[in-house]
């Protein structure tokens, strides 16, 4: 929890601005991250000392969030704060805990409660952003063209000749040959698609190995080595992958194509706005750690060290 609290026994950690963030509340945070993220087991030192700088450096930059929000006057609803405050108590069933925990608990998801509405009216203050004009969309979508660029995209069939990745290399050398049977079949007139349905083992097989239209990162590296080398029409040679051996068809090519602003203004409204209000977001955070005055005093970090990956040092 962040606040003023000074608790002899816990030790205190950091300061900032005054306000005190203790041991306790660091390695709680710790503990919990670390589970959120599904760690198992215990942490190499290395880790642990990378998530533990990420941890204090996001608790001392929400210290500093929630005192800017205070000086900017900001206050909550009172029934809103009530109201997370009691789903606060049940997500935590502070009912289990002894009457004489429950006070202090009570009061701290009180003041946790507000802190967070404060955060929430802080970022939404921020981060409004208003609509552009004209020209400074324009000009957002040519800086960012290629997001409004339609990847080029392939037109594939397959016949998928499944080999259990464990088989002996009898299986997969008879997956092989079977494929250039199949091969020439296709090369002497049989239908593709039926050659599809009766062999294919990919889901693919009932629709004839129509794979539908395909982009770069859909394929296997060795798959999309094959057909980036293909002619429209061409069939591959067997192609020996993870599943088992396949043939390709390229059936057509889309090249890469530029949609006007006219037909992505939504998008690249929206786009806009974002980063937008992420750039004024993190300008707050850059203005405050700069002004603001930190004192670690635990362990061995230093204030430098909470800024490794940021835009800002600290005074």
């Amino acid at each position: 929890m962040l606040s003023a609290l000074t608790w002899a026994d816990d030790g205190v950690f950091v300061r900032v601005n005054g306000l005190v963030l203790t041991k306790a509340e660091v390695d709680a945070a710790v503990y919990m991250t670390a589970r959120q993220r599904l760690y198992h087991g215990r942490l190499d030192q290395a880790r642990e000392e990378k998530l533990r700088r990420e941890v204090v450096s996001s608790l001392v930059d929400r210290l500093l969030l929630i005192e800017a929000a205070r000086e900017r006057g900001l206050v909550v609803d009172e029934m809103a704060k009530r109201s997370l405050y009691k789903q606060m108590l049940t997500r935590y069933d502070v009912e289990a805990l002894p009457q004489d925990h429950r006070q202090r608990i009570d009061s701290e998801l009180l003041q946790r409660a507000e802190e967070q509405l404060l955060l929430q009216r802080l970022e939404l203050e921020i981060k409004t952003v208003v609509t552009p004009k004209e020209i400074e969309l324009q000009q957002f979508y040519q800086e960012n063209i290629e997001k409004f660029t339609t990847p080029p995209k392939l037109r594939l069939s397959v016949i998928l000749l499944k080999v259990a990745p464990s088989a002996p290399s009898q299986a997969w050398q008879a997956a092989k040959d079977e494929a250039e049977q199949l091969r020439q079949k296709i090369i002497s007139g049989a239908g593709f698609a039926k050659l599809a349905q009766l062999h294919s083992g990919d889901a693919s097989a009932e629709n004839g190995g129509d794979l539908g239209l395909v982009h770069q990162g859909m394929l296997s590296r060795e798959a999309q080595e094959v057909v980036d080398g293909l002619a429209v029409g061409q069939l591959s040679d067997a192609v020996v992958l993870l599943q088992g051996v396949a043939l390709f068809r390229l059936e057509a090519r889309q090249t890469h194509m530029l949609n006007p602003l006219a037909q992505v203004r939504e998008r690249a409204l929206g786009l806009y706005q974002r980063e937008r209000a992420d750039e004024l977001w993190q300008g707050l955070l850059t203005s405050l750690r700069s002004k603001a005055e930190i004192e670690m005093l635990g362990g061995e970090m230093t204030v430098e060290m909470l800024w490794m990956q940021g835009v800002a040092s600290v005074q």
